[in-house]
């Protein structure tokens, strides 16, 4: 995958879905030193423990909902992340269906709110194109010269952004992200190591979400926020994660 994928040899395993209170396993194959994060944030350290090795990850917690679990690892100098997603306990929405669309800009407007579950969307769908934005820039800059750095730079800018949205932002954007970079793979095709043309796609993306409208229940904080981190909420402190985003 282009962003959102971690594409090196290494894999996180482990369960979709677990027990609550019941002990799950999660590890890298192949087996590699790394740093460990849960969001949300609300799971302690209580629920968690680490291996000597630090390669496996072991959780159990008697608190359903969804959680993500955040490997850091360092492939030939570059860090990247391995993410996984789970549920624990039952769940009971049910995934929409991802329908055709013949555009990258049809399938932002239709699968943005089927799959992008949050009561802040309508501000975290500005904040998230702004991400793009950013790393638009920096490549007209040439502060981003490749498009591996362009992965590695919006890994950092979704992520961190995203922490300071809400608790639950970077496990409510997951899915739409995930499959975004599917469809942003399947829009570029040869092209996809071109920077100029993944320049264009992250444009692309920005001013799609940019102008995207959603109906004003669905705002539960003030734009003007955007502007002034003082006004994200408290305890913003916590919620800063390292880069992610990943499969």
């Amino acid at each position: 995958m282009l962003f959102g994928i971690n594409s090196a040899a290494q894999e996180l395993i482990g369960p979709d879905y677990t027990l609550p209170g019941s002990l799950a396993s999660f590890e890298i194959i192949p087996a590699q030193e790394a740093s460990w994060h849960i969001v949300p944030p609300t799971a302690s350290s209580a629920t968690y423990r680490i291996d000597s090795g630090s390669s496996r990850l072991y959780f159990a917690s008697p608190v359903q909902g969804h959680y993500t679990i955040i490997a850091g690892i360092v492939v030939d100098g570059r860090p990247e992340l391995l993410v996984r997603t789970f549920i624990n306990g039952v769940d009971d929405g049910e995934q929409p269906p991802v329908p055709p669309a013949s555009t990258l800009e049809a399938w932002i407007k239709t699968q943005l709110p089927a799959l992008v579950k949050s009561e802040n969307l309508a501000l975290e769908v500005r904040l998230v194109a702004e991400s793009f934005e950013q790393i638009v820039q920096r490549i007209e800059l040439e502060n981003i010269r490749s498009v591996q750095n362009a992965q590695a730079q919006l890994q950092i800018t979704l992520t961190g952004t995203l922490a300071l949205a809400s608790p639950t932002a970077v496990t409510d954007w997951m899915p739409f992200l995930t499959e975004l970079s599917r469809q942003m793979e399947r829009e570029l095709g040869d092209k996809i190591t071109d920077l100029e043309e993944v320049k264009k796609t992250l444009q692309k993306i920005s001013d799609v979400m940019q102008s995207f409208e959603l109906p004003k229940s669905t705002l539960k904080m003030p734009l003007q926020s955007i502007d002034n981190p003082n006004n994200r909420g408290a305890g913003t402190q916590n919620r800063v994660l390292r880069p992610l985003f990943a499969r």
